[in-house]
């Protein structure tokens, strides 16, 4: 995609952007890269993934709310899609710490939220630190607070403070992006390489940051139900779907809030992107556009509108593009069909940057768009929760739901359903394969990277962060609903 073009579509998706007024840059400014991540989109949540679309089938295609995800739709005509990119679990730290690692879980060692990631373990940003790239990053939620370990190699990292007791803090997709820019107008260089790290919360339950006349594109107005987007509401959700009560209008009212929060988060990226574009430092860069895990709405099998219990694709399926311009270009309009991790993240963006080998265990998926093969390597995710059940002697999360993908089948089970587990098609819907002999090499290979899982993590975390973990359904307790970082005093955030 041409300069021109991206500019046209940045500013025609992104709204207003109020933001400093860009510096005098000099005359050889440094390359960029910007890691973007959507907390909490499934792939099908954006309308460049429509071909992969999980929705029930049941439920009339006609009738759908559509997702509208127009920046991310430009990156990706204009760069490299990655039609099947697989988290390794179902939680934004853990998932988080596989992208800066280069590792899964049984190889970084975060058990889930409110474990930090450990000082032997290495970060990309760490590559780019010493290297010489001013480093920085703005997170939209406590999640990912310094003291949780992914802020090690950042230059400055804007996070949200302590948790106050009761509620986890968030930020909204507008503030993320304005941050991150009054950030890299204080703290980069111009001439220096730039490395920028976006964490966009706003698809994360409870949806409340979209403003009304976003959300008015989604929802039919004629709508009348308990849903808001509160914990509450999810929760009435919950218990109607379990009981087989829940109507097709409610479940759908539920589907357009959170296709609103993740076309906000969409329009907040477009509004980065053209400020950086403004500054000169989109000319040569590489944007790299993520989620950490997905979402179960109403297609769960037994969890819904949840995330933790579950590696369906619903819950690990998540987008992945890349688009690069300039020193940093990629081919535009390339979709890539092939399974890819999101632990190959780290490897791809060090090599692409030219920082050297490999990081951690992942591949270079550059290999791929320049028309290569990479070898079959299978891919690993675990669940992280029902916590009542987790280990107490070994890895925490052994107990639970785990899948294995390899060659375009999908296996996934669970040690708390008697051990059964189900074959799959790595395809849209998740459709079931009777082939016995084919599950059972999955099986063993699932069995052999248990074996080498770590040892038993014991929890120690603050009361604050424990706290706050709670709020939003990580720990056991009774949700409530989440405090926006604008009035900590308040339940809802200002639009």
């Amino acid at each position: 995609m041409s300069r021109v073009l991206l500019s046209t579509l940045l500013v025609a998706c992104s709204g207003e952007v109020s933001a400093p007024a860009p510096g005098e840059p000099s005359a050889e400014p440094g390359r960029t890269i910007v890691l973007v991540s959507f907390d909490t989109t499934r792939a099908d949540a954006l309308s460049c993934y429509q071909e992969q679309d999980h929705w029930r089938t049941e439920f009339p295609v006609d009738e759908r709310p559509k997702a509208r995800t127009p920046v991310v739709d430009g990156l990706a005509q204009g760069g490299v899609r990655f039609a099947w990119a697989l988290a390794h679990a179902p939680t934004t730290l853990n998932s988080h710490a596989s992208v800066f690692s280069g590792m899964d879980p049984h190889r970084h060692g975060v058990v889930r939220n409110g474990y930090p990631i450990e000082d032997h373990v290495p970060l990309l940003t760490e590559r780019f630190a010493d290297a010489g790239w001013d480093t920085l990053a703005v997170v939209g939620s406590s999640a990912l607070e310094a003291g949780m370990g992914l802020s090690r190699g950042f230059d400055a990292y804007d996070d949200l403070g302590p948790q106050p007791p009761g509620g986890m803090v968030i930020r909204d997709g507008k503030e993320v992006s304005q941050r991150a820019l009054a950030l890299v107008d204080a703290q980069a260089d111009p001439g220096r390489d730039l490395l920028l790290f976006a964490h966009y919360y706003d698809p994360h339950m409870p949806w409340f940051t979209a403003p009304p006349e976003l959300v008015a594109r989604f929802v039919r107005p004629t709508y009348e139900g308990p849903v808001d987007g509160s914990m509450q509401s999810v929760g009435w959700l919950t218990q109607h779907w379990l009981a087989g009560t829940l109507p097709f209008g409610q479940a759908r009212h539920a589907r357009a809030l959170y296709l609103a929060q993740v076309a906000w988060a969409d329009q907040q990226l477009g509004a980065l992107l053209d400020g950086l574009r403004q500054r000169g430092r989109l000319d040569d860069a590489l944007v790299v556009v993520f989620s950490d895990h997905g979402e179960a709405l109403d297609d769960a099998r037994g969890t819904p509108y949840s995330h933790g219990p579950d590696v369906d694709l619903t819950a690990i399926h998540v987008p992945l593009v890349f688009w690069g311009a300039g020193r940093l270009a990629l081919p535009p309009g390339m979709v890539v069909e092939r399974p890819v991790r999101l632990q190959d993240v780290a490897s791809t963006v060090v090599q692409h940057a030219g920082l050297g080998t490999a990081h951690g265990d992942g591949q270079d998926l550059a290999t791929l768009w320049k028309g290569g093969r990479l070898p079959d390597v299978p891919h690993f995710a675990e669940a992280t929760k029902p916590i009542e059940a987790e280990s107490d002697t070994l890895w925490n999360n052994l107990p639970f739901e785990r899948a294995v993908v390899e060659q375009g089948a999908m296996l996934v089970g669970s040690p708390l359903d008697g051990g059964r587990a189900t074959l799959h098609r790595l395809a849209p819907g998740q459709p079931t394969l009777d082939a016995p002999p084919r599950a059972q090499a999955l099986a063993q290979l699932i069995a052999a990277w248990d074996q080498a899982a770590p040892a038993h993590r014991t929890a120690t975390m603050s009361t604050e962060t424990m706290s706050a973990l709670q709020a939003l359904g990580y720990l056991d307790g009774n949700p409530t609903e989440a405090v926006p970082a604008e009035d900590p005093a308040s339940g809802s955030a200002a639009p």
